[in-house]
């Protein structure tokens, strides 16, 4: 009786731990670095960034993604779908619609040309790192 229970045992945490290790490998994104690491690092999404009037950007090798900064601050920029116009620092961009000039909100403005997904407050040490991942993303 005492081996039955043993090996019920055995096989109910065999099941857990292979069960943890399955979700653990799909939780992974290979498609979409980024957002693995917005999820990794738990960033919070915002729904408006004030004063955001003419940041400078990096361009980061996903075209869904852009990093935008102005003075001391740094923005994960996620565009609804890939944006071209993004990657462009010169020639024809169609102007951004805002519902306000010095603020950009989510899911109603566009930055250079694409609208605006989600917006994530990052460090610059969490810049320099996506920039890194965006352009390798095996290597992390």
């Amino acid at each position: 009786m005492n081996k039955i229970i043993v090996l019920l045992t055995v096989l109910v945490l065999a099941a857990c731990a292979s069960t943890t290790e399955k979700q653990t490998d799909e939780a992974i994104n290979e498609q979409d670095p980024v957002q693995d690491f917005v999820n990794l690092h738990e960033l919070e999404k915002v729904s408006v960034v004030r004063g955001f009037e003419n940041p400078h950007v990096l361009i980061m090798d996903d075209p869904t993604y852009i990093i935008a900064y102005l003075r001391d601050e740094q923005w994960l920029v996620q565009y609804e779908h890939e944006c071209r116009f993004a990657r462009q620092e010169s020639g024809y961009r169609p102007n951004d619609k805002r519902r306000s000039t010095r603020a950009l909100y989510v899911q109603q403005d566009t930055f250079r040309g694409c609208p605006v997904k989600a917006l994530y407050p990052i460090s610059l040490e969490q810049a320099k790192e996506l920039l890194t991942i965006a352009k390798d993303p095996g290597s992390s």
